[in-house]
């Protein structure tokens, strides 16, 4: 096939090189939850990316066009599972296209997540420092963190735990740590290298302003798991999915803390919805 008749070039970075980034997010029965801090944040990935060359996408454009692919795969009543999907199509090599080309992809499926309690090893590969790349956007080379998932499950293990180059907690493959001791909640902070996710930052929220809670964020060791009462992940597609069992030790699940947490994050998202 000639290069100009391929829908996307064989030798473009996007392929040699993973220049891209992504979002992944739920849509429950039509509706958004922070849809803007996702348009947002790919924004920001677009840019970073691009030299700043690439115009933004508009927040109403997104939504239009999720909805109707919504609409057609027949998924209106559901919860789906939402990825978009950058890339740039530059040339191979590093040199720029004087005219920067792009794709967006959206995909939709029916979310079907399982809600057991996670267990966890914790993997050799370590995240890859912020100064070598922006740790707060979605890129779409992390082949770290699907390392980490790969010796976690050559383990019989549903997910790992990453640790920054200096032996800190830092997250785990697919999303960000918590864990609740005493009276007090710990979660790795951004020095530690950590992709801060959006619904990170909603239950920081919900856990300070409306539970009253105080929220540690620092660099803790692995051993700080060790004490904890409980321990869970989350991400925008998982939300708070409790950890079982790290490196064989096991952890309390189905506390009424987090079943108190979950309901709290229910209200909050009837708040936040668009």
């Amino acid at each position: 096939m000639k290069q100009d008749e391929a829908l996307i070039p064989a030798n473009t970075s996007a392929l040699y090189y993973g220049t891209g980034c992504f979002e992944t997010f739920l849509v429950e029965k039509s509706i958004f939850f922070k849809l803007k801090e996702h348009i947002d944040r790919l924004n920001r990935g677009m840019a970073y990316l691009s030299g700043g060359k690439i115009d933004p996408v508009a927040f109403d454009q997104i939504k239009s066009d999720t909805l109707r692919l919504i609409k057609e795969n027949e998924l209106e009543q559901e919860r789906v599972k939402v990825r978009i999907q950058f890339s740039l199509m530059e040339e191979s090599g590093y040199s720029e296209s004087p005219n920067t080309d792009s794709f967006l992809l959206i995909t939709v499926m029916k979310a079907t997540v399982s809600v057991k309690p996670l267990t966890i090893t914790v993997a050799g590969t370590r995240v890859v420092p912020a100064s070598s790349r922006p740790a707060d956007l979605k890129l779409s080379n992390m082949l770290h963190y699907r390392q980490a998932w790969r010796e976690a499950k050559s383990d019989g293990m549903d997910d790992a735990i990453l640790l920054t180059t200096e032996d800190f907690l830092a997250e785990t493959s697919i999303g960000n740590l918590f864990w609740k001791k005493e009276d007090e909640i710990y979660t790795p902070s951004t020095g530690c290298d950590i992709l801060p996710g959006i619904m990170r930052h909603s239950l920081i929220d919900i856990l300070t302003n409306r539970m009253n809670v105080k929220v540690n964020e620092g660099k803790y060791p692995l051993n700080e798991l060790k004490t904890a009462d409980s321990v869970w992940m989350t991400n925008s597609v998982r939300e708070v999915q409790e950890i079982s069992e790290v490196d064989g030790q096991r952890f309390q699940t189905n506390q009424p803390f987090l079943k108190q947490l979950k309901n709290r994050l229910i209200e909050y998202k009837s708040e936040h919805l668009s």
